[in-house]
């Protein structure tokens, strides 16, 4: 494999129950970041990349794919709240014309205008198409789905998780 490849997202570390640390975003990292955990002796290598190895003047080594942490780290399954967990909450679609864009195409828009006292949060804030938020302005419309806070499975049922995009089939097994 190239060693100029471009991609980032070249490992993907488990926990230590054998399921990815976290689904949005996917917990990958770069393939230096894998071999230093390697040399750390935190994780363990469940799967290297075929034919793909790195030099140094003494030694080389197999760049993993899929990594496992040695112990279980629990994380809190709270939703933070961000853009793109907005986005994922309500799907892509704008809550005013019901249309579904991408990324680039959508903003967040307060139901309730700051200028009108709205808050930013989850009750408050929605996916909207930049065309939209613009004719909307500082008005108060009703959205077609009511704001609230997603629960981690509605997100991750929300979540796009293109298999295209893995660098090994064998991830497959791990995320689905």
């Amino acid at each position: 494999m190239n060693l100029n490849k471009k991609m980032s997202n070249d490992c993907l570390l488990l926990n230590g129950n054998g399921k990815p640390v976290s689904y949005f975003p996917l917990s990958t990292i770069d393939w230096k970041t894998a071999i230093r955990l390697l040399f750390t002796k935190n994780v363990i290598v469940i799967k290297n990349h075929e034919k793909w190895s790195v030099r140094s003047p003494s030694m080389e080594v197999e760049v993993p794919s899929i990594i496992m942490l040695r112990r279980f780290h629990k994380f809190q399954n709270y939703v933070k709240f961000s853009r793109s967990n907005v986005f994922l909450r309500d799907m892509y679609r704008c809550q005013y014309c019901e249309n579904i864009f991408d990324l680039k195409q959508l903003t967040l828009d307060h139901m309730i205008p700051r200028c009108k006292g709205g808050q930013t949060n989850w009750e408050n804030i929605v996916t909207s198409c930049k065309t939209c938020n613009t004719a909307k302005g500082s008005k108060i419309i009703k959205p077609i789905n009511e704001p609230k806070k997603p629960s981690f499975a509605h997100l991750l049922n929300g979540h796009k998780l293109n298999k295209k995009d893995f660098p090994d089939e064998a991830w497959i097994d791990y995320i689905f």
